[in-house]
C-alpha cells in the first residue's frame, strides 16, 4: 500500500494503457476466430479493472479517513508524505487543513478556559462586593438608624459601587484588546522607547538592555509589545525593590525567520511552582496594591499575535520569555 501511495498516478496510468491495450487485442482476436487468445486477454483485462478499483479506492479511503478525521474532532491524525503528484498534493492539502483545524481548535478552548476564568473571578468579585450593600440596605430598611449611621452606611455603599466599577474597568480591559497593528519594527528601536519611558523609575539605572547578534526585526504591533514589557519590567523593579544587588535584564535574540526571542529577567524572590500559572490568571496578584491583569493582559497580547509568554524561576534567576512565531 505505501508503495500504491508513493506512485498512484504511475499505477493508474500503466494499468489504464494494460487495459485499453488488452481490449483492443480481444476484440481483435475474437473477431478472428482466436477464442483462447481472446479469452486470455478478456481475462487479463478484468484483471486489470480489479486493480483499478482497487487503486481508485485508495484516495476514497484517505478522503473517508479526513473527513472522519474532522467528525471526530482527531486534531492529531496527519497523512504520510507522497512523492506522487498528484495524491501528494492532496494529502498536503489534508494535512494543511487539519494543522489549521486543531490550530483553530487549540485557540478556540485557550479562549473558552480563559472566558471561563474571566467569569469565574468577576462572580466571586462581584458577589463579594455586592453583599456588603446589600446587608447595608436590609439594614437601614428594617431600623430607624440615625443621619450618622446613614451617611457612613451611604458611604460604604459608594466605596463598594467604586471598587465593582474598578473591577469592571480592569476586565473590559481584558475582554476589548484592540486589533494589532501589524509594522516590522527593529528590537533596539523597541528598546531605546523603553528605555526613554522607564528613565523616570526610581530603579531605571538597574535596568539593563542587550541584544544577542545583529538587530532583531519583529512584525507585531509595537505599542501593544511595549506594554507588554513595561508590566513585566515594573513587576521585575518590585520584585527586586530593597534589594542591594538587584537588576533587571532585557536580552533578545533570534530573527524573523527562525522566530525573536526577548527574555527579561531579574533576580529577586524566586516565585514558588504553586504561583508559577496563578499569576497568569486575570485579578490574581501577589500584591497588595495590585490589580492582577499586568501579566493575564501581557499573556492575552502575546496569544493574539500568535506568540507566547511564559514564565521559568529557577535559582538564581526568575525568566519571562516573550517568544514571538516565526516569519
Amino acid at each position: 500500500m505505501a508503495s500504491l501511495s508513493r506512485h498512484f498516478t504511475r499505477h493508474v496510468a500503466v494499468t489504464l494503457a494494460v487495459m485499453t491495450f488488452s481490449l483492443a487485442v480481444a476484440v481483435f482476436c475474437f473477431c478472428r476466430g482466436r477464442l483462447l487468445a481472446g479469452t486470455a486477454l478478456a481475462v487479463l483485462w478484468a484483471g486489470m479493472m480489479v486493480r483499478l478499483w482497487h487503486l481508485i479506492r485508495l484516495p476514497v479511503r484517505q478522503t473517508s479517513a479526513f473527513v472522519g478525521a474532522m467528525e471526530g474532532r482527531d486534531t492529531t491524525m496527519r497523512f504520510p508524505a507522497s512523492d506522487d503528484p498528484v495524491l501528494g498534493q492532496v494529502m498536503d492539502d489534508m494535512n494543511r487543513v487539519l494543522r489549521a483545524y486543531c490550530a483553530d481548535r487549540f485557540a478556540m478552548e485557550s479562549q473558552r478556559q480563559y472566558y471561563d476564568r474571566i467569569l469565574r473571578v468577576m462572580t466571586h468579585e462581584l458577589r463579594n462586593s455586592i453583599a456588603p450593600i446589600v446587608s447595608l440596605t436590609d439594614w437601614v430598611h428594617d431600623n430607624a438608624v440615625s443621619e450618622e449611621d446613614l451617611r457612613d452606611s451611604l458611604g460604604i455603599i459608594h466605596q463598594q459601587a467604586e471598587d465593582i466599577h474598578g473591577f469592571l474597568n480592569h476586565y473590559q480591559n481584558l475582554t476589548h484588546l484592540p486589533e494589532p497593528q501589524w509594522t516590522d519594527f527593529p528590537v533596539r528601536t523597541l528598546f531605546d522607547g523603553l528605555r526613554l519611558t522607564l528613565s523616570g523609575e526610581p530603579s531605571a539605572n538597574r535596568i539593563q538592555f542587550s541584544i544577542a547578534a545583529g538587530d532583531p526585526v519583529v512584525h507585531a504591533d509595537e505599542k501593544l509589545i511595549r506594554l507588554v514589557l513595561l508590566n513585566i519590567i515594573r513587576n521585575a523593579l518590585h520584585a527586586i525593590e530593597g534589594q542591594e544587588d538587584g537588576h533587571v535584564s532585557l536580552l533578545a535574540s533570534g530573527s524573523p525567520a527562525d522566530g525573536v526571542r526577548i527574555v527579561v529577567s531579574n533576580n529577586g524572590p524566586l516565585i514558588p511552582p504553586a504561583q508559577m500559572e496563578l499569576i497568569f490568571q486575570p485579578f490574581y496578584s501577589t500584591k497588595e496594591e495590585g490589580t492582577g491583569i499586568g501579566l493575564a493582559l501581557s499573556r492575552r497580547i502575546m496569544e493574539l499575535h500568535g506568540g507566547t509568554l511564559t514564565c521559568d524561576s529557577n535559582p538564581p534567576l526568575t525568566l519571562f520569555t516573550l517568544a514571538f512565531p516565526q516569519g
